[in-house]
């Protein structure tokens, strides 16, 4: 006979595979019978608990009974067959029918097969292959398993020849934790009887005993015996082993219940089958898969065991509550999974032990097969999850993977939402967290420092005014712990031509000027901003200060951009790669565009120079504008003080041209605060002069929010009894964004924001569109934005005039279009109506070849159509250096052409141009032969330069790399430089040179820039820069100094394991963060399967191991005894393992 050992049963389990491998019917069927004995026996055994010492491995095992915890492992049926001794049988037994003081463990023995109808006696061996299992209590539990050899030894019988009955055994399940008997074994009514045979067996290891009288014989119904098989066993009840009288026969019967699956029977050894029930859903270590974990939307993956069989899929709940941040812990070495998820009143709690499932504070049984013990983890199929949480398993064998879909926010999807909030409010001008992600390194301020210039000499020769020459120069630099900056025109004809100077401070952390905070402050040659309701901005000698950001206005505000012109430059203005302005004309070296309007959100203002020798140069400028509101209890406020249109030297120009109320004097102060969080308050006033008059504007207003729609509301009062109200709206529509205003005036109230003049208004209303048409048959992603501004204004003489603009500008195919329409309409009292209509049309290319074209043509529809103007230019790239350009243009209008023609060249330190113009019809001419430079000092270096043109508007950073090879970050004897190391700032790159040196330019003023280093220009793969970036705040005419030293980097790798009763597995999902000493840097991670930790390019120092707070103080575990991690300067592989516990107290 084939031994056979059973392994422990597990919750959920089918059939070992041995069983099902098996080449023996008699070991197969008696494995599966066994679940009969427990069943019969649980009815009498209710209540029962055996003590330790009769569940030992030492002596035969016990029938277990239903409710046990703690399971030994079965030992193997030869074992406790060839454990029994064998003791001389008499010839018939006999029992004293007797209740038993207390219920006895079942004990199991397998005898002869038995015929499975009625028969006059039971043969001896009608079928070697079908044993037979009778139920014996006994003091001393064990299994005895018989083969026919042994039975062929039994004397036989005449005590009770022919049985009284035989109850049918179906096919069985094998045994779980926790699952109560069998239906089999509880419904059945049929009577058992005493088979001598079986009290025969039973005396081989007891002493004989008195049998019972026997009962009336009951014979099998034909539907059980079809039921039953023709191989099936018969159940038979054996008198006691013991000095304990025995009971009456209990009725016991194991028919199957309906939901019983009928066995599979081949009467070929090693080939009858025993197919798992579908009620108890199973699987085992053959099962086990290895799926990537995706959550839809997320981009992250985590790797997760499962187990999956035809039934389903299996996830580790442990796993899964930690990857998805739930309170959900396992315990019971898997047994018991409970906690809660989302919110704390949203409970959930899974007891394998009692088949349990609550949820919710509803408790349902739960379904055989729904989740399952092993390897101390609790194992739930995904139908079941997804009926506990609220997700959606979308599992894909193929992939190896599992796709999870959120039906509401999770704890994780929360946070990731908060961090990229983080990220766009900084994005958006948030100034407190935006630069945390950024280490900072201030610039010194200097009593004196050596200014960086901008140099260019010109001679030039016109038929206006003859032959001279002319000179450019502009300084920035450190003054008396300012920034000033200074711009200088002359010529030998005319002497000084026009004069710029400036001092003041930026500071984007508003900590100038005490307990103003101001975030900037100027004196000399400045500017003002224009009032909500009254006076423009205007430029002269004066001063201003504000607390407000740089990069923040109101979507009802309005921009006024100036700066320097230089001599031969003209300027185009655009707005989100839109068209708005252009200008070749210099107010006192200045460009202006007055009164710009913002678009809501992001406005990208892009100012594009060009050079009469085809020089091109950029600035760009970023302004978030929002509905104008405030928080709450936040205060805004600027103030400037200004002599209109005169400088701070006096200087005027030949060509020099006074505007209104020219040399006057004008003060405007505005304060903003935030009423509340929906309403905040503005107030403004000025004071100005007017032709020898005093006089003054005050305004009032509120700015809020309606749904996706900002709302102002604002009232004027000026002397003399002028009134105005108005309101205004703006927001999204029709795909873009609008604003729409209107006022009413009265008393002669002079609004200049409006009328762009000093006459008084009855009435005007202002709308600015701003949308984008994409192209639904374009594979590229064409599309057309289009800005409209239309105004209509009424004055107090009677005039109406309407002016609108509508402005596009389309990218295609390496060429960028513009358009532009200009209507005007100005009705008088007496006069005729005058309207007119215009266009401009430009065409330029932006392709990567060595020759661009750029094309204008300006024409008029109204009041009669016609061609005004054309014209164009080619520049060609000779080489890298050497540009060539050539222009015509033609007046229609006029009949009148020019030509004109250049050439640049670009030499290490400086340029060289040359140009020239001429009209034939006029017989005007031009010609100027040009250079330019700029210079400054590098404080690295310790040396003056000489360089191209350009750098004294903007900051500069002179950095060195090194390898820090002691450890202190400074550079020192012990460390080398590092040559060949690219740093970069947006576009701008610098290349170290073989002392480690560089230089960044054009960097701009005021705005934080972060220099970084490509990686992937380091010597070394073990490599890495110090910081991986550093921010600074540019200043004009500053050289900020950068040591930048590079480490070489180490691995910290290990496992993270959970202790819980001496026994340490393996935590995955846990977040580590490796914190250093002092607030240095940190390192994040997440273990894999098995607790598995890897961190990558850590840098040298004093490291503090700890688990994330917010998961530990959820989770209840803490890291126990934690070790600091020290990383040398050489980069090295550190390994350390580490041990969290169950604690109440976090302590990391």
């Amino acid at each position: 006979m084939q031994t056979l050992v059973l392994p422990e049963p597990q919750f959920g389990q089918g059939a070992p595979a041995e069983l099902a491998a098996s080449t023996s019917i008699e070991d197969r069927l008696l494995a599966g019978r066994i679940v009969a004995a427990w069943a019969e026996q649980d009815a009498a055994n209710a209540g029962y608990t055996p003590s330790d010492d009769e569940l030992t491995r030492s002596d035969p095992m016990a029938a277990p009974l239903v409710g046990e915890r703690n399971w030994q492992p079965l030992i193997s049926i030869g074992e406790l067959a060839s454990s029994i001794p064998a003791p001389s049988v008499p010839a018939m037994a006999t029992a004293v029918p007797a209740e038993p003081p207390m219920p006895q463990p079942a004990k199991i023995a397998a005898v002869s097969p038995a015929s499975a109808g009625s028969s006059s006696q039971p043969p001896a061996a009608a079928n070697n292959d079908d044993p037979a299992i009778a139920s014996l209590p006994e003091e001393d539990p064990g299994l005895v398993a018989l083969g026919p050899d042994v039975l062929e030894e039994l004397p036989p019988t005449a005590a009770d020849p022919v049985p009284a009955g035989l109850a049918a055994v179906p096919a069985l399940p094998s045994p779980t934790f926790g699952q109560r008997a069998p239906a089999e074994g509880t419904a059945s009514t049929a009577p058992v009887a005493v088979d001598a045979t079986a009290v025969q067996a039973a005396s081989l290891a007891a002493p004989p005993r008195a049998a019972p009288p026997a009962p009336a014989p009951a014979e099998l119904s034909d539907a059980t015996a079809d039921r039953a098989g023709p191989l099936a066993p018969v159940i038979r009840a054996a008198g006691p082993a013991n000095d304990n009288p025995v009971p009456e026969p209990a009725a016991a019967s194991l028919a199957a219940a309906p939901q019983a699956v009928t066995r599979t029977v081949d009467l070929a050894p090693g080939q009858q089958t025993f197919p798992r029930p579908p009620t108890l859903e199973s699987f085992t270590l053959d099962d086990e898969l290895i799926l990537q974990l995706k959550v839809r939307g997320i981009d992250a993956t985590d790797t997760v065991i499962a187990y999956g069989n035809r039934d389903g899929v299996f996830l580790p709940l442990g796993e899964l509550a930690v990857i998805l941040d739930l309170a959900i812990r396992v315990s019971d070495d898997g047994h018991f999974g409970s906690g809660w998820f989302i919110a704390q009143d949203r409970t959930v709690t899974i007891d394998l032990r009692q088949g349990l499932l609550t949820s919710q504070g509803h408790t349902v049984e739960l379904q055989p097969g729904a989740a399952q013990a092993f390897d101390g983890e609790l194992y739930v199929r995904t139908d079941t999850l997804a009926a506990i949480l609220p997700l959606q398993f979308e599992p894909d064998l193929r992939s190896q993977s599992v796709l999870l879909t959120t039906s509401e926010p999770f704890p994780f999807e929360e946070r990731m939402r908060r961090e990229a909030d983080r990220a766009r409010l900084s994005q958006q001008g948030d100034r407190a967290r935006g630069r945390e992600q950024w280490p900072r390194d201030e610039t010194p301020w200097l009593g004196l420092s050596v200014p960086m210039g901008d140099l260019e000499l010109r001679a030039v020769s016109d038929s206006q005014r003859g032959t001279r020459g002319e000179g450019d120069i502009r300084l920035a630099g450190d003054f008396a712990w300012l920034t000033a900056n200074a711009y200088l025109s002359a010529s030998t004809r005319d002497g000084l031509l026009s004069s710029l100077v400036e001092f003041g401070r930026q500071d984007i952390d508003g900590e100038l000027l005490g307990p103003l905070q101001a975030t900037e402050f100027a004196f000399g040659d400045v500017a003002t901003s224009p009032m909500p309701l009254g006076l423009r901005g205007t430029s002269g000698r004066g001063l201003f200060v504000t607390n407000q950001s740089r990069e923040s206005l109101s979507v009802f505000d309005r921009v006024d951009l100036r700066g320097v012109l230089p001599d031969g430059y003209d300027v185009e203005l655009y707005r989100n790669e839109v068209l708005l302005a252009s200008s070749a004309d210099a107010n006192n070296g200045q460009y202006e565009f007055l009164q710009v309007p913002v678009d809501y959100g992001i406005n990208v203002f892009r100012l594009v120079f060009y050079g009469p020798q085809g020089q091109r140069r950029e600035e760009v400028r970023r302004i978030s504008v929002g509905d104008g509101r405030l928080s709450p209890g936040q205060l805004e406020y600027r103030f400037g003080a200004v002599q209109n249109g005169t400088n701070l030297l006096g200087v005027r120009g030949p060509d020099f041209r006074p505007g209104s109320r020219y040399g006057d004097w004008q003060a405007v102060g505005e304060v903003s605060y935030g009423l509340s969080p929906d309403v905040t308050g503005l107030a403004s006033a000025a004071f100005f002069e007017d032709e020898d008059d005093q006089r003054w504007i005050a305004s009032t207003g509120l700015r809020t929010g309606l749904g996706g729609l900002a709302i102002r509301a604002d009232a004027g009062f000026s002397d003399g009894g002028g009134l105005a109200l108005g309101a205004g709206l703006g927001g999204a529509l029709l795909g873009g964004a609008f604003t729409l205003s209107h006022f009413e005036y009265s008393g002669g109230f002079v609004d200049e924001v409006r009328s762009f003049t000093s006459d008084t208004l009855r009435r005007a209303t202002e709308l600015d569109f701003n949308t984008s048409i994409g192209f639904a048959n374009s594979s590229s992603g064409i599309s057309l934005p289009l800005n409209l501004r239309a105004r209509h204004l009424e004055f107090t003489d009677g005039r109406r005039q309407v002016n609108a603009a509508l402005r596009s500008s389309l990218r295609f195919s390496g060429m960028i279009a513009s358009n532009t329409f200009e209507f005007a309409n100005t009705t008088a009292p007496g006069t005729d109506s005058l309207t007119i209509l215009a266009g401009d049309f430009n065409l330029a290319t932006f392709n990567r070849s060595n020759t661009q074209l750029r094309g204008s043509l300006s024409y008029r529809i109204l009041p009669e159509p016609a061609l005004v103007q054309v014209s164009g230019s080619v520049d060609h790239a000779v080489d890298d250096r050497t540009l060539l350009r050539a222009t015509a243009a033609y007046s229609l209008a006029n009949d009148e052409v020019a030509f004109g023609a250049s050439a640049i060249r670009e030499f290490d330190r400086f340029t060289l141009a040359l140009d020239g113009q001429y009209a034939p019809q006029q017989g005007t001419y031009a010609a100027a032969l040009r250079i330019g430079f700029s210079f400054g000092r590098d404080p690295l270096r310790q040396r003056l330069f000489v360089t191209s043109p350009g750098k004294a508007s903007s900051g500069a950073v002179a950095l060195r790399a090194f390898q820090d090879l002691d450890g202190d970050l400074l550079y020192g004897p012990a460390d080398e430089p590092l040559p060949g190391i690219d740093f970069t700032v947006f576009n701008n790159v610098a290349t170290t040179d073989d002392l480690g040196f560089a230089r960044l330019d054009d960097l701009g003023e005021g705005a934080p820039v972060v220099v970084q280093v490509d990686p992937s220009s380091l010597p070394d793969i073990t490599m890495a820069p110090a910081n991986r970036g550093i921010e600074i705040v540019p200043r004009a005419g500053r050289i900020h100094t950068l040591m930048y030293p590079v480490v070489e980097v180490s691995e910290v790798e290990g496992t993270v394991s959970f202790s819980s009763d001496d026994n340490l597995r393996g935590v995955s999902g846990l977040r580590l963060q490796l914190q250093a000493e002092g607030g240095g840097p940190q390192f994040w991670t997440r273990t894999e399967r098995g607790g598995y930790f890897f961190f990558e390019q850590v840098m040298p120092g004093t490291y503090h191991m700890m688990i994330e707070p917010e998961q530990a103080e959820r989770l209840g575990i803490c890291l126990d005894a934690p070790e600091l991690v020290e990383v040398a300067a050489r980069g090295d592989i550190i390994a350390q393992d580490y041990t969290v516990r169950a604690c109440e107290t976090v302590v990391n």
